[in-house]
């Protein structure tokens, strides 16, 4: 394993060094990186854990499109603390694990792969969804899932305000309370098929929930903005 003490080390090198390491097969591990933002951008493979906090973008785009067209891994980031914000933007394929909380815009643009928050996530988690899932242990903020057209967001806490605002397509299960409904959204049962598949994503990650708790918000139509 490559150690990696990135408190004298801008980004540039950190992630070089992950690169060249993950290249020859070994694995990463990186300590205090509370103020390096971008930290594994753009990583296809490799296994890199973070000690501590991290920084803003961490992970973003990490993965490829091939992988997620093929069923192949992508990489796994795993941090041991807090994240910044717009943690694994833009993320293609992948695992991202977050042992404490995240801030804003948790796996926003995000095409594929799995994001796991232990703790709680800040506002704008999801926005823009395109095909991940997004798994909040905790609570989350305001517009969970703004114009998300595809993907899950399993929240077991509580909602802010405008959950699922003009969402056009996916799944918003949340298992707590929320504040608001946002527009375009309407609220169902979740059928026996999405419950089994609540409890066997959940119990991958070592989360206990009654899934039978689970609320589902769908949107109301696919096309918001065009008159019927």
């Amino acid at each position: 394993m490559l150690v990696i003490d990135a408190s004298s080390l801008d980004v540039h090198d950190i992630n070089t060094k992950i690169k060249n390491a993950i290249s020859k097969g070994m694995k990463v591990k990186v300590r205090n990186a509370d103020r390096v933002y971008g930290i594994a951008a753009g990583l296809a493979q490799g296994e890199v854990e973070i000690d501590g906090d991290v920084g803003d973008f961490v992970a973003m785009l990490i993965g490829t499109r091939e992988q997620k067209e093929k069923g192949e891994p992508g990489p796994r980031i795993t941090i041991n603390g807090n994240a910044g914000n717009y943690l694994a933007d833009g993320a293609w394929n992948g695992e991202v694990v977050v042992k404490g909380n995240a801030g804003f815009g948790v796996g926003i643009y995000a095409y594929g792969g799995r994001i796991i928050v232990y703790g709680s996530a800040g506002d704008g988690v999801g926005q823009v969804l395109k095909g991940a899932t997004i798994i909040i242990n905790g609570d989350v903020g305001d517009e969970a899932g703004l114009y998300m057209v595809g993907g899950d967001i399993v929240i077991i806490g509580n909602a802010g305000k405008l959950l699922g605002n003009w969402m056009i397509r996916g799944r918003i299960f949340v298992g707590g309370e929320y504040e608001s409904l946002g527009n375009n959204t309407r609220e169902e049962i979740p059928s026996s098929d999405e419950r089994e598949y609540l409890r066997k994503l959940l119990s991958k990650y070592d989360i206990a929930f009654n899934v039978g708790k689970f609320r589902k918000i769908v949107p109301l139509s696919v096309r918001p903005f065009y008159s019927r």
